[in-house]
Protein backbone atom coordinates (compact mmCIF):
# COMPACT_ATOMS: atom_id res chain seq x y z
CA UNK A 1 0.00 0.00 0.00
CA UNK A 2 1.15 3.49 -1.01
CA UNK A 3 0.42 6.79 1.41
CA UNK A 4 -0.47 9.69 -0.38
CA UNK A 5 1.36 11.73 2.71
CA UNK A 6 4.65 12.82 1.91
CA UNK A 7 5.15 12.74 5.23
CA UNK A 8 4.74 9.23 6.08
CA UNK A 9 8.50 7.14 5.22
CA UNK A 10 7.93 4.42 2.98
CA UNK A 11 10.49 1.67 1.52
CA UNK A 12 9.25 2.21 -2.02
CA UNK A 13 12.05 3.52 -4.20
CA UNK A 14 11.62 8.22 -4.71
CA UNK A 15 13.20 10.05 -6.89
CA UNK A 16 16.04 9.21 -9.61
CA UNK A 17 15.92 6.03 -8.12
CA UNK A 18 12.30 5.65 -8.80
CA UNK A 19 13.09 7.33 -12.48
CA UNK A 20 12.05 10.33 -11.41
CA UNK A 21 13.56 13.78 -10.74
CA UNK A 22 16.25 13.37 -7.46
CA UNK A 23 15.58 14.59 -4.40
CA UNK A 24 17.37 17.56 -3.65
CA UNK A 25 18.97 19.68 -5.80
CA UNK A 26 22.43 21.93 -6.04
CA UNK A 27 21.88 25.14 -4.07
CA UNK A 28 24.07 28.02 -3.40
CA UNK A 29 24.59 28.98 0.67
CA UNK A 30 24.77 32.76 0.91
CA UNK A 31 25.98 33.70 4.51
CA UNK A 32 25.11 37.03 5.39
CA UNK A 33 26.78 39.35 8.24
CA UNK A 34 29.82 40.73 8.59
CA UNK A 35 31.89 37.75 6.97
CA UNK A 36 29.68 37.42 4.56
CA UNK A 37 30.22 34.86 1.58
CA UNK A 38 28.43 32.40 -0.40
CA UNK A 39 29.55 29.03 -2.32
CA UNK A 40 27.61 26.29 -4.44
CA UNK A 41 27.31 22.81 -3.11
CA UNK A 42 28.98 20.17 -5.89
CA UNK A 43 26.17 18.12 -5.84
CA UNK A 44 22.33 17.64 -5.29
CA UNK A 45 21.33 17.77 -1.47
CA UNK A 46 17.67 18.49 0.32
CA UNK A 47 17.00 21.99 0.20
CA UNK A 48 16.39 23.68 3.57
CA UNK A 49 13.55 25.67 4.91
CA UNK A 50 13.47 28.71 6.76
CA UNK A 51 13.87 28.81 10.09
CA UNK A 52 16.05 25.20 9.91
CA UNK A 53 19.37 25.04 10.92
CA UNK A 54 22.69 24.28 8.44
CA UNK A 55 25.90 23.21 10.16
CA UNK A 56 29.30 24.10 7.95
CA UNK A 57 32.59 22.43 8.89
CA UNK A 58 35.36 23.80 8.05
CA UNK A 59 38.91 22.59 6.16
CA UNK A 60 39.85 22.97 9.95
CA UNK A 61 37.28 20.96 11.71
CA UNK A 62 35.75 23.87 13.52
CA UNK A 63 32.19 23.63 12.82
CA UNK A 64 29.66 26.67 12.24
CA UNK A 65 25.79 26.98 12.97
CA UNK A 66 23.49 28.70 10.99
CA UNK A 67 19.72 29.48 10.92
CA UNK A 68 17.81 29.72 7.32
CA UNK A 69 16.29 33.42 6.86
CA UNK A 70 15.01 33.23 3.44
CA UNK A 71 15.13 30.72 0.42
CA UNK A 72 15.55 32.41 -2.75
CA UNK A 73 14.10 30.55 -5.89
CA UNK A 74 16.26 31.63 -9.54
CA UNK A 75 14.90 31.37 -12.96
CA UNK A 76 16.22 32.84 -16.16
CA UNK A 77 15.37 33.13 -19.76
CA UNK A 78 16.09 29.75 -20.97
CA UNK A 79 19.28 28.93 -23.57
CA UNK A 80 17.14 28.62 -26.41
CA UNK A 81 15.58 32.26 -25.67
CA UNK A 82 18.87 33.80 -25.65
CA UNK A 83 21.07 35.29 -28.82
CA UNK A 84 23.82 33.02 -29.40
CA UNK A 85 27.68 34.13 -27.73
CA UNK A 86 28.86 35.38 -31.04
CA UNK A 87 25.94 37.92 -31.90
CA UNK A 88 26.49 39.40 -28.56
CA UNK A 89 27.90 42.83 -27.65
CA UNK A 90 28.72 42.60 -23.94
CA UNK A 91 30.62 39.44 -22.94
CA UNK A 92 27.78 36.30 -22.39
CA UNK A 93 28.67 36.62 -18.09
CA UNK A 94 27.22 40.06 -17.77
CA UNK A 95 23.66 41.04 -17.55
CA UNK A 96 21.89 41.80 -20.82
CA UNK A 97 19.87 44.78 -20.35
CA UNK A 98 20.26 46.43 -23.78
CA UNK A 99 16.88 47.56 -25.12
CA UNK A 100 14.04 48.77 -23.25
CA UNK A 101 11.97 46.65 -26.10
CA UNK A 102 12.89 43.54 -24.31
CA UNK A 103 9.91 41.54 -24.72
CA UNK A 104 9.22 38.81 -21.78
CA UNK A 105 10.57 35.42 -22.08
CA UNK A 106 8.74 32.61 -23.36
CA UNK A 107 10.60 29.95 -21.83
CA UNK A 108 12.41 29.60 -18.72
CA UNK A 109 15.02 27.59 -16.90
CA UNK A 110 15.45 27.01 -13.00
CA UNK A 111 18.97 28.66 -11.81
CA UNK A 112 20.33 27.62 -8.23
CA UNK A 113 18.17 28.25 -5.33
CA UNK A 114 19.95 30.48 -2.79
CA UNK A 115 19.73 29.50 0.79
CA UNK A 116 20.33 32.59 2.83
CA UNK A 117 21.51 32.27 6.28
CA UNK A 118 22.89 33.67 9.62
CA UNK A 119 24.93 32.93 11.81
CA UNK A 120 23.86 31.76 15.20
CA UNK A 121 25.86 33.37 18.20
CA UNK A 122 27.36 30.52 20.50
CA UNK A 123 26.66 31.35 24.33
Amino acid sequence: MTSTDPRQANDEPQGDEAGGAPIGSAWTLVVEGEEGWSADLEHAAPVPRAGERVEFIGEDGRRRQFRVTEIVHVVQTAADERPLVRDEQSSPNSIVTDGADDDPPRALRAGLPRVVVEPIEEP
